[in-house]
Formats: C-alpha cells, structure tokens, sequence
C-alpha cells in the first residue's frame, strides 16, 4: 500500500465519523471541580468525546505516512510530531464548523474540501519531513497561510464559548503553541529551542486571551486580533533566528499591525 492509498483510507474514516456525529446522540457527562477554591462546571458532550477520537485518528495516521519515509527509517529525522498538527487541528476545525453550515450543500462542499485539505497536508508534510527537503516556495506558503486560517477559526471558536478563563486562556495556549511549533518546526533550529519559542508564543497568546474574556465584543474581533499577534509573535521568532531582524523588518511587522487592527476597529467592533 503506498502513501496515497494509506492517506485515502485514513481520511475517509475522518469524514465517516465526522458524518456519523451528525447522526449519533452520544450521553454528555458533567464533571465538577473546585480549582482555586471556585466551583468549575465541565460538560463533556458526545461530539466532543468523538472529535477528540477523530483529532487522535489523524495525528496517528500522520505518524503512519511519516514512518515510511527513508529519512525516518534511516534515522535521520528524529522528530516527526509537528507533522501531526496541521492535520489534526484541520480536523478539529472541520468538527466545529461543519455544524454550523447553512445549508446541506455547504455542509458538503465543506466536507469534501476538507477532506481534501487533511490529505494535502498529510502529504505535504511527508514532503517536507527530511532536513534536506523543508518546505520551499508555494508549499511553504500554503502551509503557513493553512497555519493562520486555522488559528482565526480555533480561536474565535474558544472565544464564542464564553468559557471561563481558566479553560479558554489555557486552551488558547494550547492552540497557540501548537501553530507555533508547527511554523517553527521548519526553521533550522534545535528541538528544544522551537519548544521554548513556541510555549513563550503559548504563553502570551493564553495571557491575551484572559484579557479578552472581559472584553464583551464579536467572537470573531477576538479571533482576527489574536491570530494576527501570533501572526506577529511568531514572525519575530522567525526573523531573530535567521538573524534578519532590522528596522525595515520591524517596520513591516508594526504596519501589518496597524491594519489589522485598523480593519477590526473600522468594520468589526461595535
């Protein structure tokens, strides 16, 4: 069985479940804590218990694309779990949206391009995956503008719950470190230091979203605004470890700032 045979039969059982929660009435649980002395209610639905099911199904079957590279098997490559990320918060994303489809068609259309969409990734970064083949050109931008997109959904998603901010900021933490390890990891850089960057980036980002919490705006304001300080965060990142960090640079990223958040403010806040 090659890879594309492989990527097929892995997908095709991700949209089959992501089809079956449309279908199935799985029992939700409530769990109660007391963390810092205050109660915390978790209701863990059905739809969650399996989307976390289908997010581990495609983090495994990355890993099982990645094991058959001769990078991997000649141990050249020794870390192959940033290549789960994509395709496992992919998955995430089509768990959360596709509900919220207006219609059956769209709700196809999502599910096709979707589909579509893990495969790409799964393969690209089989790709990518040997030291000497990073991701170059077109697919490197791909992968990153995949990488942001995936942000603005998950995070304007974390905000929409209204959550307390023990569970959004750290699950924004999460999402956070884990788009940052995934742009990162194509740096020529140490594992350990990529680590280290991306938990600062985590950090900071949960942080943002704390003060968020009390900011009563659109979900997706939040979302636009926190993905463009990762955005920035990360391009920080990027341009101190290549060593091109310079006037110009900083000046392209405060202008970027200044847009976004000059697009927010003109049509989004109110």
């Amino acid at each position: 069985m090659n890879n594309y045979d492989r990527t097929s039969v892995i997908v095709g059982v991700i949209l089959v479940g992501i089809v079956l929660l449309q279908v199935l009435a799985i029992p939700a649980r409530t769990f109660q804590f007391e963390p810092f002395g205050t109660p915390l209610t978790v209701h863990v639905t059905g739809t969650w218990i399996v989307s976390a099911l289908l997010v581990g199904l495609s983090c495994a079957g990355t890993e099982t694309i990645m094991r058959t590279h001769p990078a991997v098997r000649r141990r050249v490559v020794k870390y192959t779990f940033p290549a789960w990320i994509l395709p496992g918060l992919t998955t995430a994303a089509l768990v959360l949206l596709l509900p919220r489809s207006a219609t059956i068609l769209y709700w196809l259309i999502g599910l096709v391009l979707g589909g579509g969409t893990v495969a790409w990734l799964m393969l690209a970064q089989y790709h990518a995956l040997a030291s000497e083949e990073r991701p170059k050109g077109m697919r490197l931008i791909l992968l990153r503008v995949l990488a942001y997109l995936l942000g603005l959904v998950l995070f304007t998603a974390i905000y929409r719950t209204r959550s307390r901010s023990l569970i959004t900021a750290t699950t924004a933490t999460l999402v956070a470190f884990l788009i940052s390890l995934s742009v990162l990891s194509n740096e020529r850089l140490p594992m350990k230091r990529v680590l280290l960057y991306s938990a600062v980036v985590g950090l900071v980002l949960g942080q943002t979203t704390w003060a968020f919490n009390y900011w009563q705006v659109n979900p997706l304001d939040v979302g636009v605004l926190t993905m463009l300080l990762s955005y920035l965060l990360i391009g920080v990142v990027q341009e101190y470890v290549r060593g091109t960090m310079d006037r110009q640079v900083i000046a392209e990223f405060l202008a970027v700032a200044a847009l976004g958040i000059g697009i927010v403010i003109r049509f989004g806040l109110r």
